[in-house]
């Protein structure tokens, strides 16, 4: 069965990252909207006994706006009509291991994204947010401000801390000052980013080249 051999391959090339996972199999639509389960992931064929994996998928995104797709297919003319429900690859079949590796990585660098961290660095006034909520950290004076879409949140750690905490894979440290977010940099001019909520952050001369090199490896990666 093609969904059975898509499973073994799943298990197979799946990162370590992502631990221990349980891949369930549905051989329809109705099956799986009958079981009435929620996936972090989600691999569709675009063609289904009963209904378009696309139609399907506009179904689940009725209510459910976080799980992601990945639609496998022998025709591409199915795409236009899937960036409706976010599709996060179309895999051409047969399914490649590279390929699908490749989009499997991608997955678990976005979960990656949707990590809880706390940020105040003190347990009576804890602020808990996703790592990708936060657009950029930085100094003001000598406190610590990580600036979230709609507030500021104060922190008790160090930018040290702080950069540790969050990784490399999304953020960047452009100066002694910012620590800046990539996913949420909508443009650049020269040494200055500009943040999707119309705030800039500055870059240091001698980060400059390092903060190039890293930022096209995330555009790569994403």
């Amino acid at each position: 069965m093609e969904a059975d051999q898509l499973k073994e391959q799943t298990l197979r090339l799946l990162p370590e990252t992502l631990g221990r996972t349980e891949i369930d199999v549905y051989a329809s639509a109705r099956q799986f909207l009958n079981a009435d389960q929620y996936y972090d992931l989600m691999l569709i064929d675009c063609l289904l006994p009963d209904l378009s994996g696309v139609e399907l998928a506009k179904t689940i995104r009725r209510t459910n706006r976080t799980t992601a797709f990945i639609f496998t297919t022998f025709y591409m003319d199915y795409a236009v009509e899937g960036y409706e429900t976010n599709a996060m690859r179309y895999l051409l079949k047969p399914v490649e291991d590279r390929k699908l590796q490749e989009a499997l990585s991608y997955f678990a660098k976005q979960l990656e994204s949707q990590t809880i961290v706390e940020l105040t660095g003190t347990t009576r006034y804890a602020t808990f947010v996703k790592k990708n909520e936060i657009l950029y950290v930085e100094y003001v004076g000598r406190k610590l401000i990580v600036r979230l879409e709609n507030k500021s949140v104060e922190s008790h750690r160090t930018m040290k801390e702080l950069t540790f905490v969050l990784g490399d894979e999304f953020f960047f440290r452009t100066s002694q000052r910012f620590l800046v977010n990539f996913k949420h940099i909508a443009a650049k001019n020269d040494k200055t980013l500009v943040i999707d909520n119309g705030e800039h952050v500055t870059i240091s001369g001698r980060r400059l080249m390092p903060f190039n090199q890293a930022y096209i490896q995330f555009l790569k990666r994403s």
